[in-house]
């Protein structure tokens, strides 16, 4: 979910100040760019409780209950800063353990912030693309670091997974790590046959063959 405060105004300096459950939020939801609105109170209790009760009515098509089995079952709340640029698009590396097998430039479609599939537009490159060399390389070279730093050095890496890359202002380098995944890595050029009622029959033959490359 992207979260906007409603209503008030944003304290000058983080920590200065703190909402109350009846302050109101502005929520866009990921998977399809919808837009909620509810209190504090409202979103947090979708977060762990799910829907109805104390948490409202809400239109989402995923049933909240974030935490629910704990970490054993993967319950996980992320709380990340919003990159506003992100309506410029998302570079995801797509990775086969330690060597890049495509670039995809995720954007959002218009007037929207998700960068997911089904609602972005997908611009793909070939790994050595020289519109990106640069993040490539700087990527490379960091992900041993990244490794060693979750006390993962040594460790093989993911036989599919990615690095998506947000710009950003003010910042020490051009572009942040939005994400590093490799749980729930699709195979972008198989995006035609997502959904429950779709099957890889509506993949085009030059989109089939790439995907299985």
């Amino acid at each position: 979910w992207l979260c906007w405060l409603q209503g008030k105004q944003y304290c000058k300096n983080f920590g200065d100040s703190m909402l109350d459950d009846r302050d109101m939020l502005k929520l866009m939801e990921m998977n399809d760019n919808h837009v909620e609105y509810h209190t504090v109170r409202e979103f947090l209790d979708f977060c762990v409780n799910g829907p109805g009760g104390s948490a409202g009515q809400w239109k989402s098509t995923f049933p909240g209950k974030y935490l629910e089995g704990g970490k054993e079952a993967g319950g996980q709340l992320v709380d990340q800063r919003l990159l506003p640029r992100i309506v410029e698009g998302e570079v995801r590396m797509q990775m086969v353990k330690d060597t890049l097998f495509a670039i995809i430039h995720k954007k959002p479609t218009e007037g929207n912030m998700s960068a997911v599939g089904g609602v972005s537009d997908y611009t793909f490159y070939e790994p050595d693309a020289p519109e990106f060399a640069e993040l490539k390389a700087k990527f490379e070279a960091d992900i041993p670091k990244v490794m060693d730093s979750m006390g993962l050095g040594g460790e093989p890496l993911p036989i599919l997974w990615t690095g998506d890359f947000i710009p950003v202002d003010d910042h020490l380098a051009p572009y942040v790590v939005g994400e590093f995944n490799c749980s729930c890595v699709g195979i972008s050029k198989f995006g035609a046959a997502c959904g429950p009622d779709k099957f890889l029959d509506d993949v085009a033959d030059d989109d089939f063959a790439e995907g299985c490359r």
